[in-house]
C-alpha cells in the first residue's frame, strides 16, 4: 500500500504528499516526514506505521492530541482509508494510491549518502536508519513530544540529553533524571562529552552515531532491522487484539468531540459539572429578569 495524505489549512486549501514507506511521522519539527507549521501542532505530533497493508496511528504524546473522525485517539488505534485524521488547525484526509506498491528499505537502490549538514544516524531501535540534522545552538534527545530527536518509548526521560553548539564544538551533556539512565557514549558512561565523528550515543535500546558534515554513511542496513522490528511487533499486537480499530471502539474508551480547528476540549468531570450548574443557574436568572419585566 502506497499512502497518500491530503492536508486541509484552515484557510480550506489542500496539499497533496504520497509516502511508500511504512513509518510516516507528522509534527511541527523538520525532522518530520510530514511537516505541520501551525504552532497548535507539536514538533512531533504523532506517526503512521504500515505493515500488511494494515494502517496504525499513534498520538506521540502531543499537546492538543490527535483526532480521528472526531474522536480522540488513545495508544495505538488501526485506521482505514477514508478516515479523517485532526490535529490543530489541520485535517488529514487518507487515500490509497492503487496503482503503487509500497516500497521498503530492501527496495531502495541508494546506499551511501554524504552528509550535507552535521546529524545523528539511528544505528538501532524503532526509529533506525532516520537521521537528525543538528540545527541551532542545542538539540534536545528525549521520549517528549517537543523533543528534537523523538524517542517513541515512555519509559524513557523526557529529557534524556542535549547537544549543545557553540559554534565551533558539539558538547553532549546528561538530563537530569535518574541514575538507570545513565548517558552511555561508546560504551562508557560520562555526564558530558564533546563529540567526535564516529561517537556512539545509547539511549535505552536506541544507538546514535555522530555524522560529521561531509563524511560518509549507509542508512540502509539499519532502516532494514528496524522495518523487520516493527512488522514483526505490529503483527504480534493484531494478533492478540493488542491494537483494536477505531471503529470498534466503545464508549468507555473514546473521547467524543465535534472536532474544529484550534478548539479545545474539556476532558475533567469535575470542570464539565461546574460549566454545567454555571448555565442552569444563568437561565434561572434569565427566567426571573424576564418574568420581573412581564
Amino acid at each position: 500500500m502506497a499512502l497518500k495524505l491530503i492536508v486541509e489549512n484552515d484557510r480550506n486549501e489542500l496539499s497533496v504528499f504520497d509516502f511508500d514507506g511504512n513509518l510516516i511521522s507528522v509534527g511541527r519539527s523538520e525532522n518530520n516526514d510530514l511537516v505541520l507549521k501551525e504552532r497548535n501542532v507539536s514538533r512531533h505530533h504523532f506517526q503512521l506505521e504500515i505493515v500488511d497493508n494494515r494502517i496504525v496511528i499513534q498520538d506521540s504524546g502531543s499537546y492538543n492530541s490527535t483526532f480521528v473522525n472526531d474522536l480522540e485517539i488513545s495508544g495505538k488505534m488501526e485506521i482505514f482509508v477514508g478516515d479523517i485524521i485532526a490535529v490543530g488547525d489541520y485535517n488529514i484526509f487518507l487515500e490509497q494510491d492503487e496503482d503503487s506498491n509500497l516500497k521498503t528499505a530492501s527496495t531502495v537502490k541508494e546506499g551511501k549518502k554524504t552528509a550535507e549538514e552535521d546529524l545523528l544516524l539511528a544505528k538501532k531501535g524503532y526509529i533506525g536508519g532516520k537521521t537528525f540534522p543538528l540545527r541551532g545552538a542545542e538539540t534536545v534527545i528525549g521520549s517528549h513530544a517537543s523533543a528534537d530527536v523523538y524517542l517513541p518509548k515512555k519509559e524513557i526521560p523526557s529529557m534524556h540529553s542535549k547537544i549543545i553548539f557553540d559554534g565551533n564544538m558539539y558538547l553532549l551533556v546528561k538530563g537530569d533524571y535518574e541514575e538507570k539512565y545513565s548517558l552511555i557514549v561508546n560504551d562508557m558512561e560520562v555526564p558530558s562529552v564533546d563529540m567526535r565523528n564516529g561517537d556512539e550515543i545509547r539511549v535505552d535500546e536506541f544507538i546514535f552515531e555522530f555524522i560529521e558534515k561531509g563524511e560518509e554513511y549507509d542508512p540502509i542496513p539499519y532502516l532494514l532491522k528496524a522495518e523487520e522490528e516493527r512488522r514483526e511487533k505490529l503483527r504480534k499486537d493484531m494478533e492478540s487484539k493488542a491494537i483494536k480499530s477505531v471503529h470498534d471502539r466503545d464508549d468507555s474508551e473514546i473521547t467524543e468531540v465535534k472536532k474544529k480547528p484550534g478548539s479545545k476540549v474539556i476532558k475533567n468531570p469535575l470542570y464539565l459539572g461546574i460549566a454545567i450548574a454555571g448555565l442552569i443557574v444563568l437561565a434561572v436568572v434569565i427566567i426571573v429578569i424576564v418574568s420581573v419585566v412581564l
